[in-house]
């Protein structure tokens, strides 16, 4: 009876550390970036005759043209994709590839080894590295200012930064981050400014001492004032929704 009592004992004790352990990973998803607490996603209702769209992000034109309020101090759209990379005779698709706006490593707390994070996504082609994927590419060669090709031998492609491996509780997961402007200015000149085309997520960092709240009351009347007449004219009408970072992964899982 002793022996039965301890191992229960010792099983249910085990179970419950188990699962505390789980639950506080869980729980501390996106904890680990320095202005968590000012980060938000923005998400969009889109409303039309027949059906209301929740859409996980809004409009390419969103992000660009929101910087112009003073409460915001960036806004950066991220695009999950799988992308054909090859160097030499080394060539893999990577699956966890993001696109990602120029502020995204000033946003976000993913640090880079080698590179500027004010410059690094700045032009199109320019592609960061995880430490793990850049080893598999180059070894211990130096991959900065190095070449690689985007989808097979299509887009020559310049590695302007390396960055530490995201950390697993990171709700925002890459390998690979390539610049936006790649798409934007290169690839489909003038998605900045399509009211009509969703795409990205986009998240906003606002600036210290910004009610959120009061903030995504005039997102009505900027939406209104950049699409109001596209709206009408197609009989949908766009609502905008700022989402906490911490909430975020909570909310999807």
């Amino acid at each position: 009876f002793s022996f039965i009592n301890i191992m229960g004992l010792s099983i249910g004790m085990t179970a419950c550390l188990l699962v505390f352990m789980y639950v506080r990973f869980e729980t501390s998803y996106d904890n680990f970036h320095s202005k968590s607490d000012r980060i938000y996603r923005i998400v969009t209702d889109i409303k039309t005759p027949t059906e209301t769209i929740n859409a996980s992000g809004p409009s390419w034109a969103v992000a660009p043209h929101i910087t112009e309020f003073p409460e915001v101090e960036s806004a950066v759209r991220v695009m999950g994709d799988l992308v054909l990379i090859k160097k030499d005779n080394i060539k893999f698709n990577e699956p966890e590839t993001l696109w990602a706006d120029p502020d995204f490593f000033n946003t976000f707390s993913f640090p880079l080894v080698k590179g500027d994070s004010n410059t690094a996504l700045s032009e199109p082609l320019s592609v960061v590295m995880s430490e793990t994927i850049a080893k598999k590419y180059f070894g211990e060669e130096d991959p900065m200012g190095k070449t690689i090709f985007l989808f097979g031998d299509s887009q020559p492609a310049t590695i302007t930064g390396i960055m530490k491996d995201f950390p697993g509780n990171s709700q925002i997961k890459g390998n690979v981050v390539i610049s936006m402007t790649t798409i934007t200015k290169k690839f489909n000149a003038g998605l900045d400014d399509q009211w009509s085309n969703y795409s990205p997520f986009a998240y906003v960092l606002l600036k210290p001492g910004t009610d959120a709240k009061a903030f995504e009351k005039k997102l009505t009347s900027f939406l209104e004032k950049w699409s109001g007449k596209e709206m009408k004219q197609s009989q949908m009408f766009v609502t905008l929704f700022l989402e906490p970072l911490k909430d975020v992964y909570l909310k999807s899982s």
